[in-house]
């Protein structure tokens, strides 16, 4: 029998979870490919901010091709796995990245901090649940982009639609061994429900955590999901003022069509 869950869906949805994504995340580079592709043919070392750094896994990769990386994260628990994360790297990579508190609409950037990028990557846009919230997001990007610099977005629309489809049904993530043995068995799964607000849905994630024959530790967190299109998605860029727009159907950055499951948003500023 498991034992009692811990409900960790209040204002920080990451505060305990935030151990456990890396076992998710750490292994997944298709993005980080497709976004180094898209980089291509830039200048040597870029400027580069990201909204929604996490726990700094694209930080790290982008510090690591030689770029200077300033990531914006509200969880602190995830910035405190960041900051670890970017400690451990060699001396001449770290000191390229730092990570700061703040959001897609308050960065506390300092106010003549210009970027050559701004990327939001594996799904953060999705996280601005409101129109309003994402077009104050991309403005904001906008005006903190040197003129002719480029927006990156990674926005999956197939995921939270699926969920609201098929909601009450859960998902299973994924299964991975921690601890310092391997010991230590994490899974994650998901459930989807209607959101409170329009066009969102409210995803349910569970971890549980145990060692073979012993007791269950489940840990409960809810986020929340914009339901977005490809078209909505362009629009609110190119609302914003962004130009050049391309939007690419999957990693692979193949055009996108009606059934493309991601949106790769590459923009720039004028």
């Amino acid at each position: 029998m498991p034992a009692e869950p811990r409900d960790q869906s209040s204002a920080d949805p990451y505060a305990e979870i935030a151990e456990w994504y890396d076992l998710e995340h750490d292994s997944f580079s298709a993005d980080i490919e497709a976004l180094s592709e898209l980089l291509e043919g830039t200048c040597e070392r870029l400027a580069l901010l990201e909204v929604g750094a996490g726990t700094g896994r694209l930080m790290a990769a982008l510090a690591a091709a030689g770029h200077s990386v300033t990531g914006v994260e509200p969880s602190a628990a995830m910035r405190a796995r960041c900051a670890k994360r970017l400690a451990a790297l060699p001396e001449r990579v770290a000191h390229r990245a730092r990570i700061i508190a703040g959001t897609a609409t308050a960065p506390n950037l300092r106010d003549d901090k210009r970027f050559d990028v701004a990327l939001m990557g594996l799904g953060t846009f999705g996280h601005l649940t409101s129109p309003t919230e994402r077009a104050a997001a991309l403005r904001l990007l906008y005006e903190r982009l040197k003129p002719g610099g480029m927006l990156l977005l990674d926005v999956d629309i197939a995921g939270p639609r699926r969920l609201l489809e098929s909601a009450g049904r859960l998902w299973w993530q994924g299964s991975w061994r921690a601890g310092g043995d391997g010991s230590l068995i994490v899974s994650h799964t998901i459930t989807g429900a209607p959101g409170r607000e329009p066009g969102t849905v409210e995803v349910t994630h569970l971890y549980d955590a145990h060692e073979q024959g012993g007791l269950l530790r489940r840990t409960l967190t809810v986020t929340t999901l914009a339901l977005l299109s490809r078209g909505e998605v362009e629009l609110a860029v190119r609302h914003a003022g962004f130009n050049d727009v391309t939007i690419y159907g999957g990693y692979d950055l193949a055009p996108a069509d009606d059934q493309a499951p991601r949106a790769i948003v590459a923009a720039r500023r004028a």
